[in-house]
């Protein structure tokens, strides 16, 4: 069993794990008695990126408020040594993050009624790309994945899931520190990732035929202009579990979509879009369940 103590966000509850996983901890936030009682609940593990803490991610995404309101647990897991082994960094291969995750999933199931048919990873950046690798490892486990600002490590997509998997994206063009072209971080960003540098990511375009193959969905995409700056790519398949959504945000930055401006610097990262991802992410993956 894990321990629990209070979390600095009171509606949080720090969640030590034991054995082999007794140096890691979560973030658990179980929704209160005004939110919508359906039992067992949806779970959502949100994965952040490098150069923050899970409960610092939280105030940019929202998710905590959207956990209550719609009635979801929100898992909240921090990663090892600040980033996550998402198959990009050489000094983190001896951390098994997946195991991890698996572990923290197991551990909300053990201690609140689950939907096991309604796991759901979301992440940005390194955990975007932490959030992919684990749908290519362990894609029965879950029902869906969300990206922002992240896809995956070049090596990733050569393991390639039995299973299809739903995936969500927001990318933005215009994104140094993850390019949409994929390879490397450029400018400033690559500047600040001097200490811990990362490999080399996968595209957003061939990330996508990627999920397509996977999916088994129909090659070409119904796209979809949004607004003036955002246009989606909806792939769809015989299965419902095959759904892609990728959005393209022009000009946008490596950036939360919807975020609070105050929080980037527009120099470094880019700008923002106005769009909710937070909600748009939630509205995407709570329809679809693992058989």
């Amino acid at each position: 069993m894990s321990q629990s103590s209070p979390a600095p966000d009171a509606s949080h509850r720090v969640r030590q794990l034991s054995g082999q996983w007794r140096d890691r901890q979560y973030l658990l936030h179980v929704p209160g008695p005004d939110a919508p009682a359906a039992q067992p609940r949806p779970l959502v593990v949100q994965l952040h990126g490098r150069g923050i803490d899970a409960a610092m991610f939280d105030r940019w995404t929202g998710f905590a408020g959207l956990a209550d309101e719609a009635g979801f647990v929100l898992a909240m897991p921090q990663a090892g040594r600040e980033i996550w082994n998402d198959g990009k960094y050489a000094a983190r291969q001896e951390i098994d993050d997946v195991g991890f995750l698996t572990a923290v999933i197991e551990d909300v199931v053990a201690r609140t009624p689950i939907d096991r048919s309604r796991v759901y990873l979301v992440g940005m950046s390194n955990g975007s790309a932490m959030a992919g690798r684990f749908a290519c490892e362990r894609p029965e486990l879950i029902a869906g994945i969300g990206h922002v600002a992240g896809t995956a490590g070049t090596g990733v997509s050569r393991t390639r899931p039995a299973v299809p998997v739903p995936v969500i994206s927001f990318h933005g063009s215009a994104d140094r520190s993850m390019p949409y072209a994929g390879g490397r971080a450029a400018g400033v960003a690559r500047m600040l990732m001097m200490r811990n540098p990362a490999g080399s990511s996968i595209g957003v375009d061939e990330w996508a035929a990627f999920w397509v193959s996977v999916n088994g969905d129909e090659a070409t995409p119904r796209v979809e202009s949004l607004t003036p700056v955002v246009s989606v790519r909806h792939w769809r398949g015989p299965n419902p579990l095959g759904d892609l959504d990728f959005r393209r945000i022009e000009g946008g930055g490596h950036t939360w979509p919807g975020a609070a401006a105050r929080i980037w610097i527009p120099p470094i990262f880019g700008k923002i879009a106005t769009i909710d991802a937070s909600r748009l992410i939630w509205e995407f993956l709570s329809v679809h369940r693992r058989d």
